[in-house]
């Protein structure tokens, strides 16, 4: 094993062609990543019913599992460039906020197509908030308002104003835990805690810290006891650990159970994917939902 090796996925031959194959979070994102692109290389950006469509797909795939669509947030594995993979990326963790904060399914359906626009399509100006204006029974779809610079006109409302503030929240979490050339991914708890210190509202930045936690799902994490592990659940702020390491450094070959709360186990931090040198597939710590 090299050292600084990322944890990532390994090739799988229950590939998206394999007939009878389960569901798959991965997968679905991938085909969703597949569908921005090429609503981005289209002329005028594509039809706006297309990343409407997209966005509906993406909300089926958070269905099948939300922790694991946070796990594949957190891990980087949505295919493609950094601007499709951050648009994906986003509009995941928008999404999950959005439904804690019970926004209306026509609000979120909104609220998720202009995560995908914002940086797939490589523009911030009136031309995109034209490209994707659509009209819904006659009324002018507001998302089309948060494609400008996630700051929509002053008399835009409540609900388009608490969306925007979400997005910028999602923008700047899912930019700081992701690397770049120039720097490091920031840990999840302290992407975290920026996110939250610059929110504006108080509601927003309670249920953002409540849905995506200082250790979601994909999170490698060292835990009280000296051992390494991948945080696989949620489960209500007592999360479940699939442990990699145990406390002497040794590679487990079978990732052993633990959760947060039970016999003493705690998380103690969480590491950085360059300092560990875990190596695992998704699918060995979340089945079939985490296959390729």
């Amino acid at each position: 094993m090299l050292p600084h090796e990322r944890l990532r996925d390994l090739d799988e031959p229950d590939g998206p062609g394999h007939p009878g194959a389960p569901p798959s979070v991965l997968r679905a994102l991938n085909a969703v990543q597949q569908r921005l692109e090429a609503i981005a290389a289209a002329p005028s950006h594509g039809d706006p019913a297309d990343l409407r469509a997209t966005a509906r797909d993406l909300l089926h795939a958070v269905d099948l599992s939300a922790d694991v669509a946070l796990a594949c947030v957190l891990r980087n594995q949505v295919a493609g460039s950094y601007a499709m993979r951050h648009s994906i990326e986003t509009a995941v963790v928008a999404a999950l906020v959005g439904r804690r904060l019970h926004m209306r399914p026509a609000h979120l359906l909104s609220l998720v197509s202009a995560a995908l626009a914002l940086h797939a399509t490589g523009r911030h100006d009136q031309a995109v908030a034209q490209a994707v204006h659509c009209t819904r029974a006659g009324e002018p779809d507001w998302f089309a308002c948060l494609l400008l610079d996630h700051a929509p006109d002053a008399g835009a409302g409540a609900d388009v104003d608490a969306a925007a503030h979400l997005l910028r929240m999602a923008d700047r979490y899912c930019a700081g835990i992701s690397p770049r050339n120039y720097r490091r991914a920031l840990l999840s708890d302290d992407a975290l805690g920026r996110v939250l210190e610059l929110s504006p509202d108080a509601e927003l930045a309670a249920a953002f810290r409540d849905e995506i936690g200082p250790y979601p799902p994909g999170t490698v994490v060292r835990l009280a006891s000296g051992e390494w592990g991948i945080v696989a659940h949620r489960d209500g702020g007592r999360p479940a650990v699939f442990c990699l390491r145990d406390a002497a450094g040794r590679t487990l070959t079978v990732p052993l159970p633990r959760r947060v709360g039970e016999d003493g186990c705690a998380i103690a931090a969480a590491l950085d994917d360059e300092d560990s040198e875990i190596r695992v597939p998704m699918k060995q710590v979340w089945g079939p939902l985490g296959s390729l």
